[in-house]
């Protein structure tokens, strides 16, 4: 079973996004029971996060995984990897600019 992205209104009206996983695909308001809130690590609400997420739906929890850093990087979902983190630092794109100018 698989959830979904969803969209939540903030305080001052402006949206993130959150990963929302229920049991059996029922929706978030059905019924009663168990509900989770996952938070991610710093790499986003990437692949691992998600698995999570389903597999504590499987367990019949509702399960919201939010992006925690939508407001400085929203919708990033980094790999546990160093290649994969350095790729997406500021340190990785100065580099990219200095030897642009090089050329």
């Amino acid at each position: 079973m698989a959830g979904r992205f969803i969209s939540i209104k903030s305080r001052d009206g402006k949206t993130f996004q959150a990963y929302l996983a229920t049991p059996d695909g029922k929706s978030a308001g059905e019924g009663k029971g168990p509900g989770l809130v996952l938070c991610q690590e710093i790499f986003g609400v990437n692949a691992y996060i998600r698995e999570l997420a389903d597999r504590y739906a499987e367990e019949g929890y509702v399960v919201l995984a939010p992006d925690l850093f939508w407001r400085i990087e929203p919708g990033i979902e980094l790999g546990y990897s160093p290649g994969d983190w350095r790729a997406r630092s500021p340190c990785s794109r100065v580099s990219t600019s200095i030897s642009a100018w090089k050329t």
